[in-house]
């Protein structure tokens, strides 16, 4: 057996490329699946060889592979240039697929990732040592949710001043920014509250709206009788008499005249 066959045979069994999907905070053994944007590091081993060729298949992408940084550039078995091609070093290799910067864009679905020790697109990998993994792509997340619960339900309520709809309310597919929310109910209190909506949250908002209190009718003040005020002529001041008084005035008046009269 020659020495060149010997390594022959060495590369072809001793080769090993282990590639791992890591989406960022996860092990790859919890999970497959990313944000299409996301950055998917990726990494091997490869014993005995210089250089790695990856290529991808998926959603719109050429039946055979395309490169990993353009979805439209198809691979051609035994031309390089056309793969992604990644330098091996201490039988290490590193890689990360930026999902965000791929030319020609990337839609939702499940994609598959070859690290081959050739440049071999998917049909001629017979013989060829690689190594494969599917990832799951999805689209971002980029709006949030506002559920609204009230107790009586069928209260209205207004989203930034804008009436949209009454309780119990779903209102999905939120631009994220801040909310202030109205709740109100004929006969109750109203119930505001503000929220900070982020990408992919869901905030619930659940009031007791409660009673607006009736307002007390005041009882009327008395209001004093008046006191006719009668005068008498000639005098300094005007003094208030009773209806006895009064009576007395007459009597002298009435005898004044008489005896005016009798002069």
């Amino acid at each position: 057996m020659t020495p060149q066959l010997i390594r022959t045979i060495m590369s072809r069994t001793l080769l090993c490329i282990l590639l791992a999907a890591v989406v960022t905070g996860h092990a790859a053994a919890e999970t497959r699946e990313a944000a299409i944007g996301d950055d998917v590091p990726l990494s091997g081993t490869a014993i005995g060889a210089d250089r790695v060729y990856l290529f991808m298949t998926g959603p719109g992408v050429p039946s055979d592979g395309s490169r990993m940084d353009s979805s439209i550039s198809p691979v051609i078995t035994g031309e390089p240039d056309t793969f992604t091609q990644v330098d091996v070093s201490s039988d290490r290799w590193n890689y990360t697929w930026r999902t965000g910067r791929v030319s020609g864009g990337l839609a939702a679905g499940e994609y598959t990732m070859y690290a081959a020790t050739m440049p071999v697109a998917r049909n001629a990998l017979s013989g060829v040592p690689y190594s494969s993994i599917d990832l799951i792509l999805s689209r971002p997340v980029t709006t949030g949710r506002i559920v609204v619960r009230s107790t009586p339900p069928g209260a209205q309520v207004l989203v930034n001043d804008r009436y949209t709809g009454d309780t119990p309310l779903d209102l999905p597919d939120l631009v994220p920014g801040t909310y202030r929310i109205l709740i109100e109910s004929r006969g109750y209190l109203p119930a505001e509250k503000t929220v900070d909506l982020a990408a992919g949250d869901s905030e619930k908002i659940d009031v007791v709206l409660q009673p607006s209190s009736m307002p007390t009718t005041p009882e009327p003040s008395p209001v004093p009788t008046a006191i006719p005020e009668t005068t008498v002529t000639g005098t300094a001041t005007a003094v208030p008499l009773s209806l006895a008084g009064s009576l007395c005035v007459i009597l002298i008046a009435a005898m004044l005249i008489i005896r005016r009269a009798g002069r």
